[in-house]
């Protein structure tokens, strides 16, 4: 589809049909909610675009079947080569390049994994601090920041919680700080359920929005986040959650 200028978006809203390409890229290492194969992206951020594209038909999502690192994604949305970015949560870095719109997509929360036979009890970060841990975390992800922020000794060499996983399974590190639906999915699919040990404290937990890029086109921010209001008020981006954190 044609990206208009937006005195020209401004006009065709009062008149013809027009459409708007939303440049957006997949996140890597974040499985269930981008997994990019070689031939499609699939996942709840996918799915949550489909549904977008259905209730707002001007709207029209490009350049997600390659996935980039979410350094690369943040820059993206500050140089404008990216217009928007799906399901992050809030920090001053990405509250200077972009904005969130709409209402939040879901709650990201955050566990703590151990190799299996660890009898740690951890309630809280204060805990890690306390019992002087090393925790490997995604490179550059908010709470990987709140983490080091905290006093936690991390490692976050790496955004990919794979490889953070297998590090602390391999004796790098005494726990794997990962997000909820993504240490499942690793569990399962992984077959790591006998060699990793889920600690039951929810140790984080912020909601994550769409965001759009402060250099997008004007008309952008106001179309998605009615899009998004919609299938918020109507239980879709609920379901597409639930469906994706069933999955083997």
């Amino acid at each position: 589809m044609l990206r208009l200028p937006a005195l020209a978006l401004g006009l065709a809203l009062t008149g013809a049909a027009w459409g708007m390409e939303v440049r957006i890229a997949a996140q890597e290492a974040i499985a269930p909610k981008w997994i990019v194969q070689p031939t499609r992206a699939t996942g709840i951020c996918p799915d949550f675009m489909a549904a977008i594209e259905r209730v707002e038909p001007r709207l029209h999502f490009t350049g997600y079947r390659r996935s980039r690192s979410l350094p690369a994604i943040e820059a993206g949305l500050e140089n404008g080569s990216l217009d928007a970015a799906c399901a992050l949560i809030a920090s001053p870095r990405r509250q200077a390049v972009a904005m969130p719109v709409g209402k939040a997509v879901y709650l990201s929360r955050h566990l703590l994994a151990a190799r299996a036979g660890d009898t740690a009890v951890v309630r809280d970060v204060r805990d890690l601090v306390r019992m002087g841990a090393l925790v490997t975390s995604q490179r550059r992800s908010v709470f990987t920041d709140q983490l080091k922020a905290a006093g936690v000794q991390v490692d976050d060499a790496t955004d990919d919680n794979g490889v953070n996983l297998q590090k602390m399974l391999g004796g790098h590190g005494r726990f794997a700080y990962v997000n909820e639906l993504t240490l499942k999915r690793y569990l399962r699919t992984q077959q790591l359920d006998g060699r990793v040990r889920v600690l039951p404290a929810i140790m984080s937990g912020q909601p994550s929005h769409f965001w759009v890029s402060r250099k997008a086109d004007p008309q952008l921010a106001a179309l998605l986040g009615a899009a998004i209001d919609t299938l918020k008020a109507t239980g879709e981006l609920e379901r597409i959650y639930a469906k994706w954190a069933a999955q083997p």
